[in-house]
C-alpha cells in the first residue's frame, strides 16, 4: 500500500495549480487588454491587407500582359498609383486655390443676407445680442485652437496613409512568406479551416475592391459631368471628390455633396438646390441599378446590416474604422460562416456573401 500523501504535499500541489489558473487568466485578460489598446493598429493592417489585394491582382494583371513578372508589375502598379494620386491632389489643389477669392467674395455676403433674415425671426434680435457680446478674443483663441487640431488631424492622417501604402507594398509583394507566418501560428487541428477562411476572405474583398473602384469612377464621372451641365465651378474636382468618398458606405454620399452644394451657394441659392437634386438623382441611379450589377450577390450586403456594420465600427474603433465597415463585416461573416454555419451547425455556407457551398456534414463539431 502506497503513503498516504501529507497535507502540506496536497497543499502546495492545490496552490500551485490554482497559481497556474491565475496566471492564465492575467495572462488572456492581459492579451485582451492589448488587443483593445491596439485595436487601430488592427485597423490599419487590414486596411494595408486591403490595399496589398488590390495590388498584388494589379501587379499579376500587368505582369502577364507586360510578360515581366509580378515584381515589376507591382513597380508599375506603384508608379501608376502615386503618379495619379499626386496628379489628382495637385489638380484638386490648384482648383481649390483658384477659388478662395470667390469664396472670401461671396461668404461675408452670405452672412448678410443670413444675418438679415435671423433679424426678421421672433428670437433673432435675442441671438444676435448673445453673439455681440462674445469677445473676439476668445473667438480667436478657439479658431487658433481649431485650426492647429486641424493641422495635427491631416498630419496624422497622411502618416498613417504612408505607412498604410508601404506595409501594403510589402504585403503584395510577397504574399506567401506573410501567408505560411500566419499558418505558423494556426493549431494543425484548425489549419484547414484558415486555409479556407484566408482563401474565401481574399476572393471576396477582391471582388468588393474591383466593384467599388468600378462604382467610384461612375459616380465620380456623373457627378462631374452634372456639375458641369448646371454650370458650376470646378466640376472636374468636385466630381473626384465624389467619388473617392462613395468610397464611405452611405454617410460618403452625403459629404460628397456638401462641398458642390457650398460651391454651387457662392453662385445662387437656385444652383445649390439642383445640385442637391442632381446628387440625389445620381446617387439614386448608384443604388438601385450600379451597385446592384456591378457588386452582384458575390459581396453583398442587406442594408440594414451594412448601415448598423458602419455605425458599430465607428463606435468601437473611431472614424476611421468608417472606411472598412463593409470589408470588415464580409470578413467577420466569413468567419462566422467557416466556423460555425459550416463546422458547428452543418449546414452549407451561404452563396449571398461568395462562399461556394459544399456537401452538408451533419454532426461535426
Amino acid at each position: 500500500m502506497k503513503p498516504a500523501p501529507e497535507n502540506g504535499s496536497e497543499n502546495d500541489g492545490g496552490l500551485e495549480c490554482f497559481t497556474k489558473r491565475v496566471l492564465v487568466v492575467l495572462f488572456f485578460a492581459a492579451l485582451a487588454l492589448a488587443a483593445w489598446r491596439l485595436a487601430d493598429l488592427a485597423i490599419l493592417l487590414f486596411g494595408a491587407v486591403l490595399i496589398a489585394v488590390g495590388l498584388r491582382r494589379a501587379a499579376l494583371t500587368i505582369g502577364k500582359w507586360t510578360r515581366i513578372g509580378a515584381a515589376g508589375g507591382l513597380a508599375i502598379a506603384v508608379l501608376v498609383f502615386v503618379a495619379a494620386l499626386a496628379a489628382a491632389l495637385t489638380f484638386f489643389g490648384n482648383v481649390a486655390a483658384g477659388q478662395f477669392g470667390e469664396l472670401a467674395r461671396q461668404v461675408p455676403q452670405g452672412m448678410a443676407i443670413a444675418v438679415d433674415w435671423l433679424k426678421q425671426q421672433p428670437y433673432g434680435p435675442y441671438v444676435l445680442t448673445q453673439a455681440r457680446d462674445i469677445a473676439p478674443a476668445d473667438v480667436t483663441g478657439a479658431a487658433g485652437h481649431v485650426a492647429a487640431l486641424a493641422v495635427q488631424a491631416v498630419a496624422a492622417t497622411a502618416g498613417y496613409a504612408i505607412l498604410v501604402f508601404l506595409v501594403a507594398i510589402y504585403l503584395a509583394a510577397q504574399p506567401e512568406l506573410y501567408r505560411r507566418l500566419v499558418f505558423r501560428l494556426v493549431p494543425p487541428t484548425y489549419r484547414m479551416a484558415a486555409v479556407q477562411i484566408y482563401d474565401q476572405t481574399g476572393r471576396i474583398l477582391l471582388h468588393w475592391l474591383l466593384g467599388q473602384f468600378v462604382v467610384m469612377v461612375t459616380i465620380g464621372i456623373l457627378s462631374g459631368l452634372g456639375l458641369w451641365a448646371l454650370g458650376i465651378e470646378a466640376p472636374v474636382a468636385l466630381g473626384l471628390v465624389g467619388g473617392l468618398l462613395t468610397f464611405i458606405p452611405y454617410f460618403g454620399a452625403v459629404m460628397a455633396a456638401v462641398p458642390a452644394t457650398l460651391v454651387a451657394l457662392t453662385q445662387s441659392p437656385v444652383d445649390a438646390l439642383w445640385v442637391v437634386v442632381m446628387y440625389a438623382g445620381v446617387h439614386f441611379i448608384e443604388g438601385n441599378f450600379i451597385t446592384p450589377m456591378v457588386q452582384a450577390e458575390a459581396t453583398s450586403l442587406p442594408p440594414v446590416l451594412s448601415l448598423l456594420s458602419t455605425v458599430a465600427f465607428s463606435i468601437l474603433f473611431g472614424i476611421s474604422a468608417v472606411l472598412l465597415a463593409t470589408p470588415l463585416t464580409l470578413l467577420m461573416l466569413v468567419v462566422i460562416e467557416a466556423l460555425y454555419v459550416e463546422r458547428i451547425l452543418g449546414s452549407a455556407p451561404s452563396v449571398a456573401i461568395g462562399v461556394v457551398p459544399g456537401p452538408e456534414r451533419h454532426g461535426e463539431c
